[in-house]
């Protein structure tokens, strides 16, 4: 009997990180038996890393960076800029799943849900696998184009100069739908949600980013 347990317990497939590209479902299914934080948020963070060295580097060609390093004495070191560009998405990028997670295990609370709060970093984690990719892959497109903004696959580029409602575009993108879409099955799968009750959270969760971002585009505005 007990080696039959032992055998059960091997047979149990651990989700998979990438896996959740071509299929979030199964992964999300095995989720509910394992669900392993350690090693996908490491990749996570080598991921945002990344990410946010592109953006930082991709910054340098802004006509205000290239103005202030134009002057020897404001000069900002490259290697500087993309190594600080890099910590802060690692970082801020790591905080924002635990706060996540925490926004959803409320709503557990309130709508009389027990999943455990792992199992919903679990799943904020594997989910952002898509967001990261999307921020690499409008990094890319920003070398080749030699621009300096991360919103090529976002619904940015059609608005004007006003910087709130392209702050506010940039959220309306290809993978930030596909990203919420995937959190959205997950709560579903994992957490027991109905499908009408995954969608309203994942719905506060974007427009409370769309408000944020509106915030951070406001800014700029009233500075000029």
């Amino acid at each position: 009997m007990e080696t039959n347990v032992k055998f059960e317990k091997a047979q149990v497939k651990k989700p998979s990180l990438f896996g959740m590209i071509p299929s979030p479902g199964i992964q999300f299914e095995r989720m509910k038996e394992s669900s392993p934080i350690g090693l996908p948020i490491v990749l996570m963070i080598l991921l945002m890393a990344i990410g946010g060295a592109l953006v930082a580097f991709l910054s340098l060609n802004n006509p205000i960076i290239k103005n202030i390093n134009a002057t020897p004495e404001m000069k900002i070191p490259v290697g500087f800029t993309v190594g600080m560009g890099a910590l802060g998405a690692g970082l801020g990028g790591t905080i924002s799943f635990f706060i996540i997670a925490a926004f959803y295990k409320l709503c557990m609370i309130f709508i009389g849900n027990d999943t455990p709060y792992k199992k919903l970093l679990s799943i904020t984690i594997y989910s952002s696998i898509i967001s990261a990719i999307g921020l690499l892959v409008n990094g890319l497109i920003g070398i080749i184009l030699g621009g300096y903004e991360t919103t090529y696959t976002s619904l940015a580029p059609l608005v004007g100069d006003n910087k709130m409602l392209q702050a506010m575009a940039g959220r309306f993108d290809i993978f930030s739908i596909w990203y919420y879409v995937v959190i959205a099955i997950g709560l579903q799968i994992v957490a027991g949600l109905s499908k009408n009750k995954a969608i309203v959270l994942v719905v506060i969760l974007f427009l409370i980013g769309l408000g944020f971002s509106s915030l951070s585009g406001l800014f700029p505005q009233l500075g000029s």
